[in-house]
């Protein structure tokens, strides 16, 4: 890179620091004007703060009026540009729970706004949406959603609220019991999932109608992927270079089951998410709570190198 390219990208990054420092000031300033000024402004700053909170209770998270402060616990962002990735597979995740339990298939038309904390780097979004379903004739629904990260670049979610707008959401109580660290530790099984006859029973793979009829398990895999390679702001890279190649399912009852484990072989060609190594296999685990009607994914990606029953099958075949 050149001197004069370098020294033009250093003043814009100069300019760039001097706007925000200039934001804050101002911000700081309307913030001691309120603390210190007269009592009009004081008194008209609690009643600004107090509908502020009130609406962000009232709506469940869902919307907000602006805040009156120097920082609003949460912000609204409306989706007329375009949305980010992540708030389009979180709202998927979320008809997914409501498809599950009503056996709807309500499917995603837009996303219309959302919610989610100012300054946090583990989010929780209210989004609201359109669904339409395939098989009915009729305009587009109006849908709601929570999706709650409950790590930082880690597959661990879940989906609290999904409902039609105007339903009322089954109340939370007590009776959940909060899934502990140990229980979403994940790892590949000594057994190889993806052998029709491992001698275990344990496992069943899926055929390749049950993967196009449930497109959700794609759904699982891209979560995956992309809550583990998140970045700060949003998730840039394209989802559209995975493949799914086989998936086996750990479960006593089947698709529908409650508690099920999943384990996705697939490829991935994007080279600035994975470099050469391909060849991965995502596990992923759902939990739905029958009492609260909570909804945990969570699970990891990785190489199949790290998979020690594949890599041995793999070596056998060849031998």
């Amino acid at each position: 890179m050149g001197r004069g390219r370098k020294a033009k990208m250093g003043r814009r990054q100069t300019v760039k620091i001097e706007r925000r420092q200039r934001r804050r000031e101002r911000k700081e300033k309307i913030a001691r004007k309120f603390m210190i000024g007269p009592k009009e402004i004081k008194e008209k700053h609690a009643l600004l703060a107090t509908k502020y909170y009130e609406t962000l209770i009232e709506s469940e998270g869902f919307d907000v009026t602006a805040a009156p402060f120097r920082f609003s616990a949460v912000r609204k962002h409306y989706c007329d540009d375009g949305c980010p990735d992540l708030v389009i597979l979180y709202a998927r995740m979320g008809l997914h729970r409501y498809n599950f339990l009503q056996g709807k298939k309500l499917q995603l038309s837009c996303v219309k706004k959302y919610t989610k904390p100012s300054v946090s780097h583990i989010n929780n979004y209210c989004i609201t949406l359109e669904a339409e379903d395939p098989d009915m004739c009729g305009s587009p629904q109006t849908f709601q959603t929570e999706v709650s990260e409950a790590r930082f670049r880690k597959f661990d979610l879940q989906c609290r609220i999904a409902r039609l707008l105007g339903e009322t959401n089954k109340t939370i109580t007590g009776v959940f019991k909060h899934l502990d660290k140990d229980s979403k530790v994940l790892e590949f099984p000594q057994e190889n999932p993806f052998v029709v006859e491992d001698g275990t029973n344990r496992f069943r793979l899926l055929k390749d109608s049950e993967l196009q009829d449930n497109d959700w398990i794609r759904l699982y895999l891209e979560l995956a992927v992309a809550t583990t390679n998140k970045k700060i702001g949003r998730y840039t890279h394209s989802l559209t270079s995975l493949k799914i190649l086989k998936v086996a399912m750990e479960s006593s009852q089947g698709l529908c089951d409650f508690d099920a484990v999943f384990y996705i072989r697939y490829e991935d060609s994007c080279e600035a998410r994975v470099g050469k190594d391909v060849h991965r296999v995502a596990i992923v685990r759902r939990i739905l709570d029958k009492q609260s009607e909570l909804l945990n994914l969570f699970g990891h990606n990785q190489s199949i190198n790290k998979s020690a029953s594949i890599e041995t099958c793999s070596s056998s075949a060849q031998d």
